[in-house]
């Protein structure tokens, strides 16, 4: 129901105003009558309606003042002004500030009742609107976030998200993991905003992003000024935020960190708290991850994951095999559970997709060589040979593909192009520009490189973008479109038919 306000310094015309419509049966409530100018405004700070019907002249702040002031405000109602036939090149003045209707006394109830009709409809238009507007813009927050908890994105895209999120090197934060379905937007940013009330709670910055299938998270920003995010403050916010889900959920939280730099740190942390804990999957204590988690759970030393990836991406085979021994040395001291393994081998791939990504590799090639994954933890043995051969596989990949790179860097300014630019309208002709050569040449070295021509490669970054907003977020097709760089749908569902022999929503139920 929508909320109306009177303003008038005729109590009989306040009072017409309430008998001279049914307001129930037009889905309207009064919330509020003022006899001036000030009282009104007064009235809408605090009561927020969705209507004033207000007269022209009024002592104190007269209703076109009334207007002008509210019009400047972060909530501003529809108006329907109403005023004497003489005042009417006065009222006219009105309407650049967004008046909905106006009308002359003595009012008219025919009248009256069309235009709160015209108003009602104006304000549930608005309100669709603003609200597929907000969902979009919290889809690609999520999507933000997730990126910049992953590192999956570039320097300028890391910055951009920084800023847009407000995280300073001085930024308390937390990563939160939950398992299930996410809660309802609406509901979740309403309580949110209902937490703006409460301290210590109303100092927090919450962020939702999506974690992978069946999993999404949170992400808390405490300002320099704010609280402490230990265990009690944590709890205490996911006391308010539990009642959202309709099935007990279990809530695993990071260490509190600091800075941007901490972010995919904080991702981790929550993650191996997860992992740590396999029976609390049914609800409820939550679980905080502690820095021995790191030893008991075969987290392993910072130095050997970090030298394991650099061999594979060096194409440094020789190195290979004793570092995989002594990874799976610590696997099998039986402090690590199976799933954490596994999860943590699928991290390394993922780590490697990425690189092969960015130098030209064909993703889906490697994700259908790896996943799913023809051994797990419970055999480790197995797992171990299975694991050599694929990363030794990959060292090659890496090693030749540097050989390309020595030969041709310029290809790789090109696809380095096509990584920050992708979502833009491109040219192979505009970039050769930026580089400085000639566009045909150009094109040539392009095919020659990946064996195919510069457009099909845009077509499928783009695709393979848009495959991870369908698989991470809720977006619509068109949306999703428009965000990896298809000014046309059709053309976009087309091309990723093409690619993927499925339409983009057969892919994205599947």
């Amino acid at each position: 129901m929508l909320k109306v306000l009177f303003a008038d310094d005729e109590p009989l015309m306040l009072e017409g105003l309430r008998f001279l419509v049914d307001w129930e049966k037009l889905n309207f409530e009064v919330c509020g009558e003022a006899l001036d100018g000030e009282d009104a405004l007064d009235l809408i700070h605090s009561t927020r309606p969705d209507l004033v019907i207000t007269d022209v002249r009024m002592p104190v702040i007269d209703g076109l003042e009334l207007i002008k002031r509210a019009s400047k405000t972060d909530f501003r109602p529809k108006f329907i002004i109403f005023s004497g036939y003489a005042d009417f090149e006065y009222a006219k003045r009105a309407l650049k500030y967004g008046v909905s209707n106006y009308l002359t006394k003595p009012l008219d109830e025919k009248e009256l009742t069309e235009a709160l009709q015209i108003v009602t409809d104006q304000i549930h238009k608005e309100r669709k609107v603003s609200s597929r507007r907000e969902a979009l813009s919290a889809l690609m927050q999520a999507d933000t976030v997730s990126r910049l908890l992953m590192r999956e994105n570039t320097e300028e895209e890391r910055q951009k998200g920084m800023k847009s999120l407000g995280i300073t090197p001085a930024s308390r934060i937390c990563c939160i993991l939950v398992h299930g379905t996410a809660p309802d937007s609406l509901q979740l940013r309403e309580q949110v905003s209902a937490m703006g009330g409460k301290e210590p709670l109303c100092s927090l910055s919450v962020y939702p992003f999506t974690a992978g299938s069946g999993k999404h998270g949170y992400l808390l920003v405490s300002p320099q000024e704010g609280p402490e995010l230990d265990p009690a403050m944590l709890t205490s916010w996911m006391d308010e935020i539990r009642p959202l889900y309709s099935t007990p959920v279990c809530f695993t939280a990071s260490l509190q960190h600091h800075g941007p730099e901490a972010l995919n740190s904080a991702y981790q942390d929550a993650l191996a708290a997860e992992l740590c804990r396999p029976d609390a999957a049914e609800g409820g204590a939550a679980g905080f991850f502690e820095k021995q988690d790191k030893t008991q759970m075969a987290m392993l030393p910072a130095e050997l994951r970090r030298s394991l990836l650099q061999s594979v991406t060096e194409g440094k085979l020789e190195h290979l095999s004793g570092q995989l021994r002594d990874v799976f040395k610590i696997f099998s001291a039986e402090v690590a559970s199976s799933s954490w393994i596994d999860a943590f081998l699928a991290n390394i791939k993922a780590e490697l997709l990425r690189e092969i990504t960015a130098r030209g590799g064909d993703y889906a090639q490697w994700v259908k060589k790896w996943f799913p994954s023809r051994y797990t933890a419970s055999c480790l043995p197995l797992l171990e040979r299975q694991t050599e051969e694929e990363l030794c596989e990959a060292a090659e990949w890496f090693a030749a593909a540097a050989d390309g790179r020595r030969e041709d860097q310029i290809v790789s300014a090109v696809t380095e192009y096509v990584r920050r630019h992708y979502q833009e309208k491109l040219k192979l002709q505009d970039i050769a520009k930026v580089l400085h050569v000639n566009s045909a040449y150009l094109g040539q070295r392009f095919r020659k490189h990946y064996g195919s021509s510069f457009n099909d490669y845009l077509h499928e970054y783009r695709i393979e973008e848009a495959k991870k907003l369908l698989r991470r977020t809720d977006m619509g097709i068109s949306d999703i479109s428009s965000r990896v760089g298809y000014a046309d749908a059709d053309v976009f569902a087309a091309k990723f038919k093409a690619l993927n022999g499925v339409t983009p929503t057969v892919y994205k139920k599947s």
